[in-house]
């Protein structure tokens, strides 16, 4: 089944970005920040409440801190089958959208907002000793406000994980996403991502990732792509899980 869906993930890639422009607009510096606050429900049930600022580069400025990006509120519940099988949905999310800055004008430009709903399955195989790897495929209903149309968005994602222990694992990977309703045909392709990621898990209650992600985006009102360098720090908080004795 792993096998399967990889193969579909590298022809949907090949696919997509043969159709795709192949122009680069241009290049943004972006920075990303997350809270989540984890809370367990049942052996294998939790659910996360998320909060999520993200900040952009101003026009003909390379300080990746300088402009609003993104707001974001969402909520997630889980299902963990097993350690090998995740589901996940999300009910309820909102985002406050900011332009991606591409004049001077853009800095000024209020922001739209956006409800998400999203239902996704992660599967994960362990290749070797710590070596895994793990796919999430998800689909996510995207509502808008204002007079831009509601998408339908599909993604997939492949990594690649080592735990080198208890505390620490490092992940490297790709994630695509592609509009199947609300756009035309120019406009299938919504963006790809590279990335890598370092986790530290100081203990049972608290997580902290930093990573980087190199993104190549389609906008809907564009038809070059963007290339954005992104830094992230994201902090997780397990609620009623007491902290491990080092």
């Amino acid at each position: 089944m792993m096998k399967i869906k990889i193969n579909a993930l590298i022809l949907i890639v090949s696919i997509t970005f043969f159709l795709a422009p192949k122009t680069v607009a241009q290049e943004h510096t972006n920075s990303w920040f997350r809270t989540t606050l984890s809370i367990p429900i049942a052996e294998k049930i939790k659910t996360d409440i998320e909060l999520q600022h993200r900040r952009q580069n101003d026009f003909g400025s390379n300080n990746l801190f300088d402009k609003n990006l993104m707001y974001t509120f969402r909520t997630w519940i889980y299902f963990k089958q097993n350690k090998d099988v995740v589901y996940a949905v999300s009910p309820f999310a909102y985002f406050s959208n900011y332009k991606i800055i591409q004049d001077e004008s853009d800095a000024v430009a209020k922001p739209t907002n956006e409800y998400r709903f999203t239902a996704s399955i992660e599967l994960q195989h362990q290749l070797v000793t710590k070596f895994y790897v793990v796919d999430r495929t998800a689909i996510e209903y995207r509502v808008f406000e204002g007079s831009t149309e509601n998408t339908t968005r599909l993604r997939n994602r492949l990594a690649f994980r080592y735990d080198y222990n208890s505390k620490y694992n490092v992940a490297i990977g790709d994630e695509i996403l592609i509009n199947t309703t609300g756009t035309d045909a120019q406009h299938i392709f919504d963006h790809n991502r590279i990335f890598t990621n370092l986790s530290y898990i100081p203990n049972s209650a608290v997580k902290f990732d930093i990573g980087y992600i190199y993104i190549s985006r389609l906008t809907k009102s564009n038809i070059d792509l963007i290339d954005e360098s992104n830094f992230y720090l994201n902090f997780t908080y397990t609620l009623n899980k007491k902290p491990s004795k080092r």
